[in-house]
């Protein structure tokens, strides 16, 4: 059967690494050690940033998340899971393939909860400011909802749908994001520094065969780079998202009706594509070793199809 992938056949021996701006690799989502009195920590900071506006106005251009966590009684998937820090998609997603993106969506919560004790805590790591090019922001405190009760605590949360005009974000535009601290030993003060990943300007263009749609983009690089499509009639949204990871490579030829055969909308649509360039690189604050810094440069594009 032909494949959605024109370069397919090219893409054997190329592996899903991930580039690293600073300190150890972080290759796959690994499992939290746990201490002498049974407490595991996990940490992870991602930041979304998109410096043009997207075209359809879906898409944030800044999103920041942080989440601090200690626990103990409980499987480190069901963590993950309950609060949406499961492996990246190019993590899960074969290298080359595309899938109906609620595949990647729907939340594995892990084993159930043993029963005894069981703690699972947000903490509160101070004030968490970044700083992107020349734009600064002070990421509030979000309460987390009281859903179990052997569950609390807080995580950082701050979504901006247009940056001010007056950012300039220039090529690998430097990024620093400071911690406060908890006040005590378990979370110093930290900051974590690196640079938005290489601009990508995507496009994309129709060839002679209406059903298949090019789409380009400025670099490369050996990670893999995370399409996310959606199919429109008009403003209105048709059918599913479907994502698809491939290589960073500046092109990619999508076949039209294998997407659809995913769950991609009608014929007669328009075409809403976001591309993201990831990087991920492991920090250390205080008891949170090994924590997860990510950064994703994302750019989208909006074509009318025959």
């Amino acid at each position: 059967m032909a494949s959605v992938f024109a370069a397919r056949g090219s893409l054997v021996g190329l592996g899903i690494g991930l580039a690293v701006l600073a300190c150890s690799p972080v290759d796959e989502v690994e499992r939290a050690e746990v201490d002498e009195v049974g407490v595991a920590r996990l940490a992870r900071v991602h930041v979304i940033v998109q410096p043009d506006a997207d075209p359809l106005g879906a898409l944030p251009q800044l999103d920041v998340r942080a989440s601090f966590v200690h626990y103990r009684g409980l499987d480190d998937d069901f963590v993950r899971g309950r609060l949406g820090l499961v492996p990246l998609a190019h993590e899960r997603v074969e290298l080359g393939t595309c899938v109906a993106s609620d595949t990647l969506d729907g939340v594995d919560f892990g084993e159930r909860p043993p029963a005894g004790e069981r703690e699972l805590v947000l903490v509160d790591a101070g004030n968490l400011h970044l700083r992107l090019g020349d734009h600064d922001v002070d990421v509030p405190l979000v309460l987390l909802p009281d859903l179990l009760p052997y569950m609390a605590g807080v995580e950082y949360e701050q979504v901006s749908e247009y940056l001010p005009s007056v950012v300039v974000l220039g090529e690998r535009a430097p990024l620093t994001i400071e911690i406060e601290g908890s006040g005590d030993e378990e979370i110093p003060p930290t900051t974590l520094e690196t640079r938005l990943p290489p601009a990508l300007d995507l496009e994309s263009r129709l060839g002679l065969d209406p059903g298949i749609v090019e789409v380009t983009w400025g670099g490369s690089s050996r990670s893999p780079l995370v399409l996310r499509l959606a199919a429109y009639v008009g403003s209105e949204p048709s059918g599913d998202e479907v994502t698809c990871v491939v290589p960073d490579s500046g092109s990619f030829r999508l076949d039209l009706a294998e997407l659809r055969g995913l769950g991609l909308g009608v014929a007669g649509e328009g075409l809403h594509v976001s591309a993201s360039r990831v990087v991920v690189q492991s920090f250390d604050a205080g008891e949170f070793a090994g924590g997860e810094l990510i950064v994703e440069l994302r750019d989208s594009l909006f074509t009318v199809l025959p």
